[in-house]
């Protein structure tokens, strides 16, 4: 297992322009050391082949793997025209994710308007479509435990979707802090997890964070055999620039020599 950074954790300084996200590579790999980055598409913009030239220009010059397009979807919307055009922009970005040479690219099964279990059909149906043409493109798809009134809430609704959707090129992105039940999922699923995202939203002065026990997670997660990325995903009220060294620190102490 191997660390690596969400641009998430930078939103602060990216979104206000304070730092480019080009720099933010320099970053990750000279002032966090790590060795894999993830790009939320917001931090992306439009993804242009300029665009996609720059940021893999930039990945090639800090040496650091894009493990992840961290993509903002939504299955779960009642009218099919706004669920159709959910799979476009997933599908452009199966594309985007491919020009960029990343391993992964992120995927909601969503948020269901109104009656859950009647969202549930044109959900799966979104996936199935969606994993066809990624299949097609050889780009492996992880779809998020996001339990903020969404489809994936615990352990069972991963392998009910999952079992449901049937496509092998789709896997789970595991947040450490995602789960209802949380250490009991993360237990249960640890075995499935392709990427991980290692939460955090407050983080003590010794880089723990006071949210979720990610040290467990981590052990689970090794335990399991994961030996993938592991990307801090920090979303708190403290300045980034301060509280994520801390946590890449912990975590790096908790994964142990020759963890980076």
């Amino acid at each position: 297992m191997y660390l690596g950074c969400s641009s998430q954790s930078y939103d602060d300084v990216l979104k206000t322009g304070d730092l480019s996200l080009q720099d933010w590579f320099r970053l990750a790999a000279d002032e966090l050391g790590v060795r894999a980055v993830e790009l939320e598409d917001k931090h992306i913009g439009d993804p242009t082949e300029a665009r996609i030239e720059e940021l893999r220009g930039a990945a090639a010059r800090w040496g650091v793997e894009i493990v992840n397009i961290a993509l903002m979807n939504n299955f779960g919307v009642a009218s099919a025209a706004r669920r159709a055009a959910e799979e476009a922009r997933t599908i452009q970005w199966v594309g985007v994710a491919r020009r960029l040479g990343a391993k992964h690219l992120r995927t909601f099964a969503g948020w269901p308007e109104g009656d859950r279990a009647a969202r549930r059909s044109g959900m799966l149906a979104a996936l199935r479509a969606v994993c066809a043409h990624a299949a097609a493109a050889g780009v492996p798809l992880v779809m998020e435990n996001h339990n903020h009134g969404g489809f994936v809430q615990t352990a069972q609704d991963v392998e009910r979707i999952l079992a449901d959707v049937g496509a092998p090129i789709l896997g789970l992105l595991l947040d450490t802090g995602n789960y209802l039940d949380g250490l009991a999922s993360v237990r249960r699923t640890a075995g499935l997890a392709r990427h991980v995202h290692v939460k955090c939203a407050r983080i003590g002065p010794d880089g723990r964070d006071e949210t979720v026990d990610n040290g467990a997670a981590l052990r689970v997660l090794r335990d399991a055999g994961y030996a993938g990325c592991a990307a801090v995903e920090y979303e708190g009220e403290e300045a980034s620039r301060t509280a994520v060294p801390r946590a890449v620190a912990y975590l790096r102490a908790q994964l142990g020599p020759g963890a980076h």
